[in-house]
């Protein structure tokens, strides 16, 4: 199977105090979102590896390409010295960002991160991953759809 990791390798994620905290969307995004969402649970619910990554890769295709911009940070809001958040975005592939449309970049950084997991559990493939973490990993998953849910008032995502 072609894995598009590289295609999907920089993550962009708002920077922390952008995160909405309840946020009421049109209806049109709405339905998006809610489909968004539902088709992260569906690829978490895959037993093979490669079937989830189909499902998110599509989900990438489908979901709203949104306009992002590099977010200027003068000050880490941290302890941490601003080079050394530089230095770990820089080796982790994170961009942080603005939008105005902050739900979308959310949900695509969540199927991002998805994607990075079910490519070293595909590439693995191994007895290296103990089967209880990679489960407890996927509830996180699911934990974090359910508050993305009540911060944008969806209906319960099934």
């Amino acid at each position: 199977m072609t894995h598009y990791y590289d295609e999907y390798s920089q993550l962009d994620l708002l920077v922390p105090w952008d995160l909405p905290i309840d946020e009421q969307l049109s209806e049109a995004d709405t339905v998006k979102l809610s489909q968004a969402l539902r088709q992260i649970l569906k690829a978490l619910e895959q037993v093979e590896t490669s079937a989830a990554l189909v499902i998110i890769q599509d989900g990438l295709s489908k979901l709203a390409f949104v306009d992002i911009f590099p977010a200027k940070i003068s000050s880490t809001k941290t302890p941490l010295k601003k080079w050394e958040v530089e230095d770990f975005d820089r080796h982790f592939g994170i961009d942080h960002v603005k939008t105005q449309k902050p739900a979308f970049c959310i949900v695509k950084s969540l199927m991002l991160a998805i994607h990075r997991m079910f490519i070293l559990l595909d590439k693995q493939n191994n007895p290296k991953f103990d089967s209880i973490q990679i489960e407890r990993q996927k509830q996180g998953y699911i934990s974090y759809i359910q508050l993305l849910s009540r911060v944008y008032h969806l209906q319960t995502i099934e």
